[in-house]
């Protein structure tokens, strides 16, 4: 294992704090997920904040269902174009803040986005490694992720599309849950998914809130040999042409609850 990922309260001291994040890109069981890019960007990018002008959002989104042909659900294609934006965002974001400590410069002025040829997020470029947690308290250490880039953006792609915000904030539970699990099975930070497991697991906020992101998905015993990975809420792309259900979606026949395992 490189040197620079041991242990979140000794990489607080890292100077590089991207080249440590990169450096878990290189090794299983992040070597197969996209990283982000770090300093000035050698490609046209935009500031996320400008995709909180609906205008700008609603052309995007139009964009985007284009690839799907004309007539396509507008629903639909944004939810996929929000599943672009959340992978690209969130994974990174939380494998910083769960294995080495850093909180990376998402704010909405702070993260620019390439965009790819059918307006989708392709690749995000951040101006540095972040900065050292000051707070391990869950609501704390997530809420530069959730509260000040995901929100608005929900907001956002909901009044433009018409699409329910739990299917966005589903859309992007469905990854944090995964990088939660991910993070916690690494060989050298065993249990680090822990805290962001147990945000997701709260169902009100200390500030009164329901969490959006409360049980994005369940593990249900279906027959198996292992309890099957179930989301909440369908994403609704199988509106889309020739889109089949996801392989966990909750409309699925096969996927219907038998007893759940908690």
């Amino acid at each position: 294992m490189n040197s620079l990922a041991i242990k979140p309260n000794r990489l607080a001291a890292v100077a590089d704090p991207a080249e440590a994040l990169l450096a878990l890109y290189c090794q299983p069981p992040l070597d197969n997920l996209k990283a982000p890019v770090f300093g000035q960007p050698n490609e046209p990018t935009l500031v996320a904040s400008a995709l909180l002008d609906r205008d700008f959002l609603s052309e995007q989104l139009a964009r985007y269902a284009c690839f799907y042909g004309e007539g396509a659900d507008r629903k639909a294609a944004a939810s996929i174009w929000s599943k672009f934006h959340f992978s690209s965002v969130s994974i990174p974001t939380l494998v910083a803040n769960l294995l080495l400590g850093y909180v990376l410069p998402v704010g909405m002025n702070e993260l620019r986005l390439a965009l790819g040829d059918n307006g989708q997020a392709a690749r995000i470029w951040l101006p540095h490694g972040g900065v050292p947690l000051v707070s391990q308290a869950s609501h704390e250490r997530f809420s530069t992720l959730f509260d000040d880039h995901c929100a608005p953006l929900i907001e956002a792609l909901s009044a433009v599309s018409g699409l329910s915000v739990k299917v966005f904030w589903s859309n992007l539970g469905h990854y944090v849950e995964f990088i939660g699990k991910t993070c916690s099975r690494h060989p050298n930070f065993t249990g680090a998914g822990e805290p962001l497991l147990d945000y997701l697991d709260t169902k009100t906020l200390p500030d009164g809130r329901r969490n959006p992101l409360y049980q994005p998905v369940r593990y249900l015993e279906l027959g198996g040999e292992t309890p099957a990975r179930v989301r909440r809420l369908c994403c609704v792309k199988y509106r889309l042409p020739n889109e089949p259900l996801c392989g966990g979606c909750p409309l699925k026949p096969e996927n219907k609850p038998a007893k759940r395992q908690r």
